[in-house]
């Protein structure tokens, strides 16, 4: 009795197996990608604070309270407002340095506050990373696609004509980009749409 179920249940994947091949033996899978111009709609800079970051001996400040005075002393200067730092003394804690310090993060809207935020250089603080989030509107976002599919298609067709067969219809797309809203790490490198598009096969 045991030997059967054993048998059928083999039978059973095996025609599972086959029937999972005719399902993307006739498709043809390629990818495509657009390059636009990266809008930016705001900048994040994470900065971190402490007395390790000084070194030991040093003797510009002696206490974080005395950093922070100087740090935000040389932010006026250069005509940025330190209430607009946003302070994660938890983060910093988490990172169990020995000595006294917090982290900081400044959200700016244009590329020239960011670099006033981080040409204010001051012993004892370092630029821990610089993020952004793009701006990609819904007219511009539907004509990438509307690029990327066609250069998806013409892709397909040139395979397949190599091969001897032709392209059908659409049969899965998936966006392979990343979401604009979300917080990225800065790069100066080019943008680009990203989409992967699965045709029939003729």
């Amino acid at each position: 009795m045991r030997k059967l179920i054993i048998a059928v249940l083999l039978l059973i994947a095996a025609n599972t197996f086959a029937q999972g091949n005719s399902s993307t033996k006739n498709t043809i899978s390629v990818s495509s990608s657009v390059k636009f111009k990266k809008e930016v709609k705001a900048y994040k800079v994470k900065l971190i604070m402490g007395l390790d970051q000084m070194g030991y001996g040093n003797t510009e400040c002696n206490t974080l309270d005395e950093l922070k005075e100087k740090y935000f002393d040389k932010l006026k200067e250069k005509g940025i407002d330190p209430n607009k730092l946003k302070e994660q003394k938890i983060e910093y804690l988490s990172m169990y340095y020995q000595r006294e310090g917090t982290v900081y993060y400044y959200e700016a809207t244009t590329e020239e506050e960011v670099q006033k935020v981080l040409s204010a250089r001051v012993n004892g603080v370092t630029n821990n990373g610089l993020e952004y989030r793009m701006e990609l509107d819904d007219a511009l976002y539907d004509n990438l696609i509307e690029k990327a599919l066609e250069q998806a298609e013409d892709k397909a067709n040139r395979i397949a004509k190599k091969a001897n067969r032709k392209v059908g219809k659409i049969a899965m797309i998936s966006d392979n980009s990343y979401t604009y809203e979300d917080w990225v790490y800065y790069s100066p490198k080019d943008e680009y749409l990203r989409i992967n598009v699965v045709f029939e096969l003729l």
